[in-house]
């Protein structure tokens, strides 16, 4: 600095007025151009930092959706179990198979299982208001994630609706057609009736789209997986 100073002073000095505008016009350029150039290092190191943060998020993302998939894969086996016993016993009991009692009676307990993923929160709004969204590029992961919230309330949505055919349907029908203490029907011909077969065949329509919704949920999950995976192998 010292050096453009005395070259400063040096050329009005000499009376080179033309040389000594064209020298400050230099030296404003060459000052303009290390501002742009601090700019774009400050930007170039946010962006870095960003990034950063960006592929933690997709990391902890990644641990969430694995977690939430062996939960839901989970509930879909428990949800398949008794859908595939309900059929068999509806099956029994429109036949009017008496040989089969037994199978009937073993089926009444398990009318109040319950497959329930219960997927509390919402991931899209939480990172709307954390502000993590700022950090994401790659919006097919933000609609991948909005896609697993619409599932998600979907399938609390269908849970909901199966717990009140228990709380509507089967409770009052058990109460007083079943002795639990004793594991017996007040009449074995209540297995047999039209109100029992209603009841299988609303709780088998219920768990039909349960079944379908976490299925899909699932799909949905492992789509968003990859994608974040090819996110987190590009930023490594």
């Amino acid at each position: 600095m010292k050096l453009f100073r005395n070259l400063r002073h040096k050329l009005l000095h000499e009376g080179r007025f033309s040389r000594y505008m064209l020298y400050a016009i230099g030296e404003i350029l060459l000052v303009m151009i290390g501002i742009l150039l601090a700019f774009q290092v400050d930007k170039w190191n946010d962006k870095r930092l960003n990034r950063i943060e960006e592929l933690k998020y997709y990391n902890n993302l990644k641990g969430d959706l694995e977690q939430q998939r062996y939960v839901i894969n989970g509930q879909l086996e428990h949800n398949g179990l008794y859908l595939d016993i309900f059929k068999y016993a509806l099956e029994v009991s429109t036949k009017g198979d008496r040989t089969q009692q037994d199978t009937l009676i073993a089926t009444v307990p398990g009318l109040f299982e319950y497959s329930d993923f219960d997927q509390n929160g919402n991931i899209y709004e939480t990172l709307v208001n954390s502000g993590d969204i700022k950090l994401l590029e790659n919006t097919g992961i933000i609609k991948g994630i909005r896609r697993i919230e619409w599932r998600y309330q979907y399938m609390n949505r269908m849970e909901n609706i199966h717990w009140d055919v228990i709380l509507d349907h089967v409770s009052g029908w058990a109460a007083t057609n079943f002795n639990f203490t004793g594991q017996q029907p007040i009449s074995s011909e209540t297995l047999y009736s039209y109100e029992f077969q209603n009841i299988l065949v609303l709780l088998q329509r219920v768990m039909e789209e349960k079944d379908v919704i976490y299925r899909a949920a699932i799909e949905e999950i492992d789509l968003l997986i990859k994608e974040v995976e090819e996110e987190i192998k590009k930023g490594n």
